[in-house]
């Protein structure tokens, strides 16, 4: 029943979406004449490795954004896992209907180049944490980076200045003296995040440069530097990440490097190659991984992807396809 209860709201959500007259799909629901935006977005998911095979519906979400003035905002709740089955041997399956809390805040607007961020937001680290939504990132899969060595997301205050000076194209300031907004929904539970990012633009690439601090549970602290450098040309796009992470109690050095490259051939499809290589924080465990990758999009709010991740164990290796859509 409880499948059923689901699919059903899916069903009705989807049918309000696509019969309202001032809807346009993938742009989100205009409340009447409000600054009000309602969207949301759905992935699923196909996982195939050595031991196992399963269909996943990994991602429901309902999105409010707007604007208004000075102030903008955007409220993201999001159930992870909401169906999982197993389709090998065994056959289990399980299902999540608890939604949480992944964004949640508000924007002021000094000027053109100041803004004041308030609430839970992305963690302003690197270019690929700030695509959390599947239809928007290049594969299905993340980097190791993103997942395991900084908080993605942040419960604070986030200041931002643009043109900063003729080199320095943007600096930001993030600030959380405090747990989480909602501290099940993170993938690490800390009460303290303290960066600073920096971005240098030339021509077709951006340079990022950050560094912070954190605490996590129970009593341990660490802290990162990080660089990335984004390419974006006509026939294709560079994304280059790595981070240095310091575990203060360990005294452990842990870190994570990676390469993608990512080829328009025609329109509407792209080929991914990654290069990854990770000596992990806490274990010190070492592994290098290559995703070989294939994103197809109908249209700009929907992506079928596919791809094939290699492990140095080859326990790990990995097929993934994925179908996700943005409403």
């Amino acid at each position: 029943m409880k499948k059923i209860a689901k699919i059903f709201l899916l069903s009705v959500l989807s049918c309000t979406f696509l019969h309202a007259d001032n809807y346009t799909f993938g742009d989100g629901l205009q409340l009447g004449n409000s600054p009000i935006i309602i969207g949301g977005y759905i992935s699923s998911m196909y996982e195939a490795n050595r031991h196992t095979r399963y269909v996943d519906i990994d991602d429901i979400a309902v999105l409010a954004y707007g604007e208004y003035d000075h102030f903008d905002f955007l409220a993201e709740f999001e159930a992870a896992d909401i169906y999982k089955k197993e389709v090998g041997d065994r056959r289990d399956e399980s299902s999540n209907a608890t939604f949480h809390i992944e964004r949640l805040f508000g924007d002021y607007y000094l000027n053109d180049d100041k803004r004041i961020r308030l609430g839970k937001f992305n963690s302003d680290i690197g270019f690929w944490n700030q695509m959390p939504i599947n239809v928007l990132r290049d594969t299905t899969s993340s980097p190791h980076l993103v997942n395991d060595f900084f908080p993605k997301l942040s419960t604070g205050i986030n200041y931002e200045v643009r043109q900063v000076s003729e080199s320095i194209n943007r600096v930001s300031l993030t600030l959380q003296n405090n747990h989480d907004l909602d501290i099940d929904y993170n993938n690490i539970n800390v009460d303290r995040h303290y960066a600073l990012a920096c971005d240098i633009v030339d021509h077709e690439s951006t340079w990022r440069f950050g560094g912070g601090y954190f605490r996590f549970e129970p009593a341990q602290e660490a802290m990162y530097l990080l660089g990335a450098l984004k390419v974006e040309k006509k026939e294709g796009d560079v994304l280059l990440e790595s981070i240095l992470r310091q575990d203060v109690q360990r005294e452990e050095l842990s870190y994570d490097i990676y390469a993608q490259g990512v080829w328009h051939i025609i329109t509407k499809h792209d080929a991914i190659l990654r290069v990854e290589v990770e000596k992990a924080p806490l274990t010190q465990k070492h592994d290098g991984n290559m995703v070989v990758g294939y994103t197809y999009r109908p249209l700009s709010n929907i992506a079928l992807k596919g791809e094939y991740e290699a492990h140095q164990e080859s326990d790990l290796n990995r097929w993934l396809f994925s179908l996700s859509v943005l409403f």
